[in-house]
């Protein structure tokens, strides 16, 4: 199966919201995760299992699940800056980030009070999220 054929029969397989859950946990802490929560990797076994398909391996995960769950958009890598959580856009906008733009990722908000960061972070991101925020900004 090729990486596409993984992601769309894993999605098929688990559902929209599940899959989505997925892959946005793949990608919600920076730097990334070195691992896959339990249920991740059940998942993988089971749709693995399911298909008769080698297992994925964690190793491959970032290179298959590498497109956003919203729009589909392949993910791309930058480095931002660090923002202190307390000077972001009101938290109503940010409710709506789940269903329109959760990988836009254009800064990394942080509790800058109580805890010391660098000044920017690697983080990955989708293209099409960003345009969604910044025409839901104008």
């Amino acid at each position: 199966m090729t990486e596409e054929q993984i992601r769309n029969g894993f999605e098929e397989f688990v559902g929209n919201k599940k899959y989505n859950h997925f892959v946005l946990t793949l990608y919600e802490a920076f730097p990334l995760r070195d691992r896959l929560f339990f249920w991740q990797k059940q998942l993988l076994k089971d749709f693995s299992d399911e298909f008769n398909i080698d297992p994925i391996m964690f190793e491959n995960v970032h290179n298959i699940f590498n497109h956003c769950p919203v729009h589909n958009h392949e993910l791309k890598n930058e480095n931002v800056p660090i923002v202190d959580e307390g000077q972001i856009l009101p938290e109503a906008f940010y409710k709506r980030e789940k269903d329109f733009f959760p990988m836009a990722n254009i800064n990394a908000p942080r509790d800058l009070e109580r805890f010391s960061y660098p000044k920017s972070v690697d983080v990955v991101y989708c293209q099409k999220c960003r345009e969604v925020v910044k025409n839901m900004t104008k």
